[in-house]
């Protein structure tokens, strides 16, 4: 009972609520049982006082209540205890701590073999972060790989068989699996070994690149002083001693903060760092060397930032370049910035304090990527 986990310590709930009582045992105190001393003044501006402190203390107490027991949403960093109960809630992970069912294991080479038959399985592999992974989205059918996955299970096969003569052939859907394979905080040098994975061990026969502009971050200089890439952290007390505490710190000061008000900016200064591009190229292309050798497609998609603080990023020539790599690469690519464009952000995000996007514009992405690459059976 007094253990910690996503409620946070009872025992410091209790003692708040100890504390709250002591305050109000003494205010009743205070005006049940005058002195005798005359000071009529300063009696006034005690009583006030501490009527004050009973009412603030009542407003934190209910506040303090509804982050610990009743508030449950995401934040960008997942760090608020309201943000480690959504995962318990609504994330459950597979055997490779993907969101997303188990995989059976279909080798490369039995792949192969097995490609050959008509009703054969086309496996699509999107691999990406927390945005694809559908941070803050409760119901996994509402991101945007199962959107399309949902899409295929409608779609007749002749619609989408690369072989027109296959179109003639077929009669029933040739089933298509969509992967969900992604990981929040993944880069694009995380991403390497998954892709590997999904190719030799689980016959994906091809793979979505889904890209955001934070995966070239662990490329970019820190230091001690200036880590964007580390979540800042409530030091004066332990957050799951006060959560109400704990939610102000997130939602009030954490955006205040340098490494996060300027994220966006070294994110900016990355990309124009010569040997940082050129470093983030070599990863990419070592994506695009381990598609080409085993024969599988790759498809790239450029997933935008919904808020974007700071004045030196500029996501129109940043995603310009993106879509300019991966079309000299010989890599079909679909931004989708264009495709937020005349929304109102507040409306495409899971939260006021999480700017991930949310069903709405997943649903958004989804239909963008479907038009760009399957909806005529390419």
């Amino acid at each position: 009972m007094f253990t910690g986990g996503d409620f946070g310590y009872l025992s410091d709930y209790l003692l708040w609520c100890l504390l709250f009582a002591s305050l109000v045992g003494h205010t009743w105190c205070f005006f049940r049982f005058p002195s005798r001393r005359r000071l009529p003044k300063l009696r006034l501006l005690m009583g006030n006082g501490l009527v004050f402190l009973c009412m603030l203390a009542l407003i934190a107490l209910i506040g303090e209540s509804y982050f610990r027991f009743v508030c449950v949403e995401t934040d960008s960093f997942g760090m608020s205890l309201p943000a480690q109960r959504w995962f318990a809630l609504h994330v459950h992970l597979n055997a490779l701590g993907c969101r997303d069912k188990e995989w059976t294991l279909e080798p490369r080479v039995e792949q192969e073999s097995r490609q050959g038959g008509i009703n054969g399985t086309h496996r699509i592999a999107f691999v990406g972060d927390s945005f694809t992974y559908g941070w803050g989205i409760e119901r996994v059918e509402d991101r945007f790989p199962d959107w399309i996955q949902a899409k295929f299970n409608e779609t007749p096969a002749a619609l989408r068989s690369q072989d027109p003569n296959r179109i003639r052939e077929e009669s029933a859907p040739s089933p298509v699996e969509v992967m969900n394979v992604a990981k929040p905080g993944w880069g694009t040098g995380d991403q390497l070994q998954p892709i590997t994975d999904m190719i030799d061990v689980y016959g994906a026969d091809e793979i979505v690149l889904c890209y955001v502009p934070n995966d070239i971050e662990k490329l970019l200089p820190r230091s001690t002083a200036f880590d964007p890439i580390r979540p800042p952290e409530l030091r004066l007390i332990n957050p799951t001693t006060s959560c109400l505490v704990d939610n102000l710190f997130y939602r009030l000061v954490v955006p205040r903060i340098g490494t996060v008000r300027h994220y966006h900016d070294w994110l900016a200064e990355g990309f124009a760092d010569i040997e940082a591009w050129r470093a983030h190229q070599q990863q990419l292309y070592a994506i695009i060397k381990k598609c080409r050798e085993h024969g599988v497609v790759l498809r790239a998609v450029l997933l935008p930032y919904l808020r974007i603080g700071g004045d030196k990023y500029q996501p129109e020539p940043l995603h310009a370049t993106l879509h300019g790599f991966f079309q000299a690469k010989g890599v079909p690519v679909v931004d989708l910035l264009p495709v937020i464009s005349g929304h109102d952000p507040n409306e495409l995000v899971v939260n006021a304090h999480d700017a991930h996007p949310n069903e709405k514009a997943n649903e958004l992405f989804a239909d963008a990527i479907w038009e760009a690459f399957y909806a005529d059976g390419e």
